[in-house]
């Protein structure tokens, strides 16, 4: 075993298992899959595990390994979350997580290239048709109820440093996972409330203005997973959304 693991999870066959372009061999590289799916020990250079819980919803599942680093890889002192979707393309990445250690920090997330605000994101998604009126007015009033201000700063949380050796780190994870269970599936909403919380500062992990889609360090391919409908169910998903959007700006708008 190596001090420092990059980790992913593949669930159902969302994404195809993507080979780092670059490694680096004070790294091992971990993939975890439901129970059941692995077929062999290593693909490329990535180890095959499986995830120890039993979770139907494969949404749910693939975002417990995210979640639960220290569970999942005890002995590691570092790990790097990459989503299924990104591969490791330059040794500048590597060289980059080396000076974010060693200036102390606990946690290193990309900024999100276009919102600093939950509230505004949580608009976005209902906008993308990503969630829905219910669950993302409900994730409003949560923040809202806890005193959680706007413009507090959005992280993407598609690449993730974090030291395991945390206490608050693993309280912040427990309180991600608790959100992401309760709250809402979508993982950015309630990360900055829950790193208030737990007092962990995360510092951003890419160069001021550059995010995983024009950063020559990584590679991003684009998830493309929109349901085809219909004529007359766009038609009435369209104004729904009309209204739904109404409803949550104005809601947003209160706060």
């Amino acid at each position: 075993m190596k001090d420092r693991v990059v980790y992913t999870s593949i669930v159902g066959g969302f994404d195809s298992l993507m080979q780092p372009q670059v490694t680096d061999p004070r790294y091992d590289y971990i993939c975890f899959v439901r129970r059941g799916e692995r077929r062999t020990a290593a693909e490329g250079v990535w180890q095959i595990e499986e995830i120890p819980v039993d979770i139907e919803d494969n949404q749910l599942l693939s975002r417990y390994p995210k979640m639960h680093p220290e569970d999942l890889l005890a002995g590691y002192s570092w790990c790097v979350w990459i989503d299924g979707n990104i591969t490791i393309r330059s040794a500048s990445f590597y060289q980059m997580v080396d000076s974010i250690v060693d200036a102390g920090a606990e946690v290193a997330i990309c900024r999100h290239p276009s919102r600093d605000c939950a509230y505004e994101e949580a608009y976005a998604v209902l906008s993308a048709g990503k969630a829905g009126y219910r669950e993302m007015s409900g994730a409003v009033d949560f923040l809202s109820a806890e005193g959680f201000p706007r413009h507090a700063g959005l992280f993407e949380n598609n690449i993730i440093l974090r030291s395991l050796s945390s206490a608050r780190v693993r309280e912040l994870d427990g309180l991600w996972w608790e959100c992401l269970c309760r709250i809402s599936r979508r993982d950015q909403l309630s990360l900055v409330y829950c790193a208030r919380k737990t007092g962990v500062e995360i510092v951003p992990l890419f160069p001021a203005g550059t995010n995983v889609r024009d950063c020559e360090w990584v590679g991003y391919v684009r998830h493309d997973v929109s349901p085809q409908r219909n004529w007359l169910a766009r038609k009435w998903n369209g104004l729904r959304q009309v209204v739904s959007k109404w409803l949550l700006k104005r809601k947003i708008a209160r706060i």
